[in-house]
């Protein structure tokens, strides 16, 4: 109606801002302000801000994801910024607050049900690509999941180490729905609440059914969290405190992709340990250390970070990890001073044209010194 979206990125760059449109036509301004409860002029007043002022960004915190349409929120805003063409330029994007400065790198790490890490998903080609980062032969790393098969795709059947596992809000359906109902041999039995806690999900009544049903809990965190209190049971759970951010040291990726390297600043308090160090005992208890450490370094149960950051550096080149390296991340830590704190590139100093903390993509390898990607998706 007022022309302020951006035609020409739209037209190039944009799909589906025609099925966009439709949608969008039924959010007449006073319906908006009826589910809202924001009057009509103060949307207008910051629609039309927006579009007088490009390039712009839109930051949220949890205020835009912890709702019930918490997705939905997200996606507009993006959509919202697709419009203005304010994707792929200094100063555009839509920028998340997160509540923790590695969020980003957990995802990118392959924490979530559905992918490897870097984001290869769960193909038999993405296993054969991590065994041979990992070195080790695909076919024992097959061997240790189940042989069987509890899904279909266009008819054949799905294997269960490329099908998707449970997400985190539906753990609970593993628990306690009929076992013919879910894609795996067996109900969960066990259950790892590992720097998790489900303050923010839904139907906390089924949770706390489910905790109680789980043969094993085990709540892996600095403190004791909900994980911990909200069931009744009275044996069968366990904590294991885990060091906090200032234990430990090694990189974590913040919003902006770019990769900060941190030095420990106390030892671990009372019984904690390192993550690192509480997964090598595990796979120490479950047979398969050796597996898991082949080509890291570990010192008295603690597996060599910089070895850690090497391995996945090398495997990600889906997203450009592999250009990155502790050296190179531990150099931008010790020179802060050369980087200019608008543009987050470095001037002069050892690591001149660099940009801060080499966000992905970095491609190449580390010796070929890609100054990392200020901006995704920018194209000039």
């Amino acid at each position: 109606k007022n022309g302020w979206e951006d035609k020409k990125f739209i037209q190039q760059r944009v799909y589906g801002m025609d099925d966009i449109r439709k949608e969008v036509a039924k959010w007449t301004p006073d319906e908006v302000e009826r589910v809202t409860g924001v009057p009509e002029e103060q949307v207008y007043a910051a629609a039309k801000t927006m579009a007088d002022h490009r390039p712009g960004t839109f930051i949220w915190c949890m205020g835009g994801t912890q709702h019930t349409i918490g997705n939905n929120n997200t996606r507009a805003y993006c959509v919202f910024q697709l419009a203005l063409g304010n994707m792929g330029v200094p100063g555009g994007g839509t920028n998340i607050f997160r509540g923790h400065d590695n969020v980003q790198g957990a995802t990118d790490l392959g924490v979530l049900a559905n992918t490897l890490p870097g984001y290869y998903g769960l193909s038999a080609g993405a296993w054969k690509h991590w065994s041979r980062v990992w070195d080790l032969d695909y076919e024992w790393v097959k061997s240790r999941f189940d042989q069987g098969s509890y899904a279909e795709n266009k008819g054949k059947a799905v294997p269960v180490m490329n099908s998707k596992g449970i997400p985190v809000s539906r753990w609970i359906d593993g628990v306690l729905e009929d076992k013919q109902n879910i894609a795996q041999k067996d109900n969960l039995r066990a259950m790892f609440f590992w720097g998790h806690a489900p303050n923010s999900q839904t139907r906390g009544t089924e949770m706390k059914n489910a905790m109680e049903k789980l043969d094993l809990l085990v709540v892996v965190d600095p403190y004791p969290t909900v994980s911990a209190v909200m069931h009744d049971r009275t044996d069968g759970v366990y904590l294991l405190p885990t060091a906090t951010q200032f234990e430990t040291y090694g990189s974590v990726t913040a919003s902006n992709r770019s990769i900060q390297w941190r030095s420990q600043v106390i030892e671990p308090l009372f019984e904690s340990l390192p993550d690192h160090v509480i997964m090598y005992k595990l796979a120490k208890k479950l047979g398969f250390a050796a597996q898991l450490c082949k080509h890291i370094k570990v010192n008295n149960d603690e597996p060599l970070i910089e070895d850690i950051t090497r391995e996945f550096n090398r495997g990600m080149w889906t997203i450009g990890y592999t250009g990155q390296s502790p050296e190179r991340l531990k150099r931008h830590q010790e020179n802060w001073s050369t980087f200019d704190f608008t543009t987050l590139k470095a001037e002069g100093g050892p690591c001149d044209g660099d940009y801060y903390g080499l966000p992905w993509p970095c491609w190449g390898t580390p010796d070929m010194n890609h100054p990392g990607t200020p901006n995704l998706y920018d194209t000039s």
